[in-house]
């Protein structure tokens, strides 16, 4: 690897693209927990696990 100050070791992006990155696995975490909080929700509507 070149030793480019403006690289992120050890996957060779930038800061900025880092960040760019990090930012789309946070949106789309958040996505993902949010179906998976409505499909809990209508599974817990439409079987009795409490009774």
């Amino acid at each position: 690897m070149s030793s480019d100050p403006n690289k992120v070791w050890p996957t060779g992006l930038t800061v900025a693209e880092a960040e760019e990155v990090h930012a789309a696995l946070i949106a789309g975490t958040r996505v993902f927990g949010a179906i998976a909080v409505v499909a809990h929700l209508l599974a817990a509507v439409a079987t009795p696990w409490l009774g």
